[in-house]
Parts: structure tokens; sequence; C-alpha cells
């Protein structure tokens, strides 16, 4: 069984393997099917397009049109990716049983899921980057250690949120965004 394809299974390496392919592939269809990895691709998708929506408003010689577009886009995305960010939590809650007297983790593991993708999509510009310059020593390609570094740092930590998740050592509050908007 695909790991993607049961809440209870994810592993953040399949995960960031996915979120590979997808920018590789350039389009958000999860590879191996099933509702987690829907839900994964499509958060990874968003994260995509709202990363190239606010490269479009920092664009040098942007004109205020473009800034305001960019930014409308960014907030319907932001609103996309939180509904995302909730459902897959709800998806991992229904599926592993949580024990209540375990201590809570600081952060739901749809949390760092998000912030998994947005390090990929990091790395991957970066990546570019670096290798557009041609050389080893540019700025770009120096920062690619530490990126990779952090990426490895944040997996450890998903996977064993999950696994003390599913053994009943940890906890986590799904998240729920209630923000408040201005009338």
């Amino acid at each position: 069984m695909d790991p993607l394809s049961d809440p209870s299974r994810l592993s953040a390496s399949s995960v960031v393997a996915e979120f590979r392919r997808i920018l590789r592939e350039g389009e958000g269809q999860p590879a191996g099917g099933g509702h987690a990895a829907g839900l994964l691709g499509e958060l990874h998708s968003t994260n995509i397009a709202q990363w190239q929506f606010e490269d479009d408003g920092r664009t040098v010689g942007a004109d205020d049109a473009t800034v305001a577009s960019a930014k409308r886009a960014i907030d319907r995305l932001n609103a996309t990716r939180h509904r995302l960010i909730e459902a897959i939590d709800a998806g991992i809650d229904a599926a592993v049983s949580q024990v209540a007297a375990a201590p809570l983790a600081t952060e739901s593991p749809a949390m760092v899921f998000d912030r998994l993708s947005v390090l990929v999509i990091r790395i991957h510009h970066t990546e570019r980057a670096a290798a557009s310059r041609g050389s080893d020593t540019n700025s770009f390609a120096r920062r690619l250690p530490v990126l990779r570094r952090h990426l490895a740092a944040l997996e450890e930590a998903l996977d064993g949120l999950l696994q003390d998740v599913r053994k009943g050592s940890r906890r986590f509050t799904p998240y729920q965004q209630l923000k408040l908007y201005a009338p």
C-alpha cells in the first residue's frame, strides 16, 4: 500500500519525494492516489502558485495593479492553504487514535507538511538559481547545504511526531485557522 494513501502511514520522505516530483513534472496531480495524497498534492500546488505570485508582487518595476493583483491572489491561495492544512490534520486525527493524556506537540503534522512544501520549493528555486550562475562559489550554491540540512531535520522531526502520535506518546491539536477579517 502506498504510504501517501493512508494518513496513518504517512512519512516525511514519501511526501517530500512527491513534492519534488510535482515540481519536476510541473503538475500537481499526486501519484498513487488516495485522499491524503490528493490533499498534500493540492497543498503543494497551492504553495507553488503562491510562491510565483509573491515573486510577481516583488518584481522590480511592478506597477501598482500587478502588486495588488498578486496580493489578492496570495490572499485567495492562503485561504485555500489553511483549508487544506485543516483537512490534512483532520484526516490524520481521524485515522490515528490519539491518547488524550499524551504530551501535546507544539505544531500539528499538517503545519509541518506545509513547512516541508515551502522548503522543497525554496530548495528547487535555489538549485535553479545556483545552476544559472554556473559557479559553485555563488551565494545561491552556498545556501544549498544549509537548506538541505534544514529539510533533513524537518523530515526527521515530522517522522518522530507521526511515530509518537501513532504509538500514543504524543498528541496534536488539529489546526484551525479561525482568522478574523475586518468587515
